[in-house]
This record gives C-alpha cells, structure tokens and sequence, in this order.
C-alpha cells in the first residue's frame, strides 16, 4: 500500500525514563533546590538537564557544593 511506504519501520526513541531519572537526580544535586524569591533564579539547573539528556546519561556524578552561596550571582 501507498501508506505504508510512507511510515518509517524503524523509530529513533529518545532517551529512556531512566536516564531522565538519572539526569534529573544529578541536576538536583549539581545545582540544589532554593526556595523561590531567596536567590536570584537561573537556568543552570535545565542546562544541566539538558545536557545529561543530550550525552544519554554519560556524564560524571556530580559533587555536592560545598555551600548554597556557590551557584548564587
């Protein structure tokens, strides 16, 4: 059928739930959770994310801070 030459047989999927997961975790731990209003917000916790998406999950654990003022602006 027409129809059926049109659909790939072979879908590309995205990275697993548990990479995102993993990617997620690591996100918290690279750049910890402040009460909005505290700091000043940025984007470095979606970066990071994104990034760890990008790579599937092949990235290094990240280290705790050592304090909260580490990430501040």
């Amino acid at each position: 059928m027409l129809i059926s030459g049109l659909v790939p047989s072979a879908v590309a999927g995205g990275p697993s739930p548990e990479v995102a997961r993993k990617c997620m975790r690591y996100s918290y731990i690279a750049y910890p959770y402040q009460r909005p209003g505290s700091v000043r917000m940025s984007g470095d916790r979606q970066t990071y994310f994104r990034d760890c998406m990008d790579k599937e999950g092949n990235i290094p654990v990240p280290e705790k801070p050592a304090s909260s003022a580490q990430h501040q602006s």
